[in-house]
């Protein structure tokens, strides 16, 4: 990394940083980046830069007025050279200092485009790293070694990076998720907030925050509802986002016979609302990285229910009294049926308030430290 002065630091503000991404869809990297962003000022000026289209989020950013680009040099995920040489022009004409890139095509693009730009790149490892199949494998070690600088979640997923792909322990930092404290807060009546949302005013009602992926389980809960039925306790449970298994779990909750008290809310921006109407979150994922919807229920201080994975017990810890193993939908019934008590909610809120959740704020001051030392 360079060395900084305060001379360089006065002469060259503020630096632009372009965030990349293939598109902005509603996703945990594009919270992170909005999050954090607005803090990096007065020493850089964060531009987001889309590649291929806007996305939802990206459409909601151009009407909020914050600066943001649609660069469309990659239609496909093919990996085009003239492409990337014109997105790497485009860099140069823009005046850029630094690429930051969040997602694995993003990476390829930007790390490439950069190192012909003459600028720095930063990759951002959203994810716990998982074993990746040889071709992609190969294509990511290539992305790491371009990169002036890696980004981990978390401890264990940069001591996976140095172990997988012998980075150097100085070519590392780690940035955990951060959640903007100014919009995850929380509320002391959900009344007016249920009503609005459509959502049933009484019993108690759980949540979760995640794509209708199979690494996001909602069967189980779909399961946990279906043995909660059969007791006689009533529940209900919202499942906000979208995904390819949606048609699959509304089948699902329909031959368990509980599709009046499964709501699929599809995506939904702002997502606060829906946190403060619920009594409960439940994450209960076979695979998470660090989870940011967990974290934004943790700050608008909603009791939790989540799977015993490594990604939830780094948050929360082992000794959570919310925890179930991830197939087993019984516990789970269990501890929902607990929770209709608002004195276990209490319980839960009690440990899970031990949680530091970072604020925007400490991701950017890292994320500064990391900036100086390449461009200043």
């Amino acid at each position: 990394m360079k060395s900084q002065t305060s001379e360089t630091i006065s002469t060259s503000l503020p630096r632009k940083i372009a965030f990349v991404f293939v598109s902005m869809p509603v996703g945990g990297a594009e919270d992170f980046a909005i999050g954090a962003t607005p803090h990096l000022t007065p020493e850089f000026e964060a531009h987001f830069v889309a590649l291929r289209d806007w996305g939802k989020v990206g459409e909601e950013l151009r009407a909020a007025g914050v600066p943001i680009h649609l660069a469309p040099f990659f239609p496909s995920k093919i990996v085009n050279p003239l492409n990337i040489r014109r997105f790497a022009s485009w860099l140069r004409r823009e005046n850029f200092a630094l690429v930051h890139s969040q997602v694995h095509h993003a990476h390829i693009f930007a790390t490439r485009a950069a190192q012909i730009a003459g600028i720095s790149s930063v990759v951002h490892q959203q994810k716990t790293l998982e074993p990746l199949p040889w071709r992609r494998r190969r294509i990511f070690q290539a992305c790491l070694q371009r990169a002036s600088h890696v980004i981990a979640l978390s401890s264990q997923t940069s001591h996976d990076l140095q172990a997988t792909f012998k980075l150097p322990s100085d070519k590392l930092s780690v940035v955990p998720n951060a959640i903007d404290k100014s919009r995850f807060f929380p509320v002391s009546d959900a009344t007016a907030t249920r009503k609005a949302l459509g959502l049933p005013p009484q019993g108690i009602l759980l949540g979760t925050v995640a794509r209708l992926h199979a690494d996001k389980n909602h069967a189980a809960i779909i399961r946990a509802l279906s043995l909660l039925a059969a007791q006689g306790l009533h529940a209900t449970a919202v499942f906000v986002g979208d995904g390819p298994l949606r048609e699959e779990l509304e089948a699902q909750a329909q031959a368990q016979g509980v599709a009046d008290r499964v709501m699929f809310a599809g995506r939904q921006r702002p997502v606060v609302p829906w946190f403060h109407a619920m009594d409960v979150f439940v994450l209960s994922s076979t695979w998470e990285g660090q989870p940011l919807a967990m974290l934004q229920a943790l700050c608008c201080h909603i009791p939790i229910l989540a799977s015993r994975i490594e990604g939830n017990t780094d948050v929360l810890g082992m000794d959570d009294p919310g925890l179930f193993e991830p197939n087993d939908s019984a516990t789970l019934a269990a501890l929902i049926a607990k929770a209709a008590d608002p004195q276990f909610r209490n319980v839960l809120l009690e440990h899970q308030r031990r949680v530091v959740v970072p604020g925007g704020e400490d991701a950017a001051a890292q994320l500064k430290a990391i900036y100086r030392a390449l461009i200043l």
